[in-house]
């Protein structure tokens, strides 16, 4: 099934570790999936991007986050719309002690998506 949604800004952390992200606003969301990281396809201008999708607790504010690191591709999209798709899931959320652990653990799930 293929979601619409518009990009956000988020908080810029995944720009901070060299893993930027489109975030996107959760809505019906949480109700379709459970949280953690998922293997996802991107759809951008008629292009197609392979991507890992989290959906779960951010550590850096309450609540849930919904947002998409995409391999390969770094433009900021601001309000525009995209279409993905989620595929397998990869892994349930999981707490970092810092940052390096956090890019350590992106690094190995990029490698089960790839």
């Amino acid at each position: 099934m293929w979601i619409r949604r518009k990009v956000k800004p988020g908080s810029k952390t995944g720009n901070k570790i060299g893993f930027p992200t489109l975030n996107f606003n959760i809505g019906d969301f949480v109700n379709q999936y459970k949280p953690g990281v998922y293997k996802c396809e991107v759809i951008i201008d008629n292009s197609s991007y392979i991507g890992a999708l989290f959906f779960g607790p951010k550590t850096s504010r309450k609540g849930n986050v919904l947002e998409i690191h995409i391999i390969n591709y770094n433009r900021h999209i601001y309000g525009q719309y995209v279409r993905f798709k989620v595929g397998k899931k990869i892994r349930g959320p999981k707490r970092f002690n810092d940052l390096s652990e956090l890019k350590k653990q992106i690094e190995k799930d990029l490698k089960i998506i790839v």
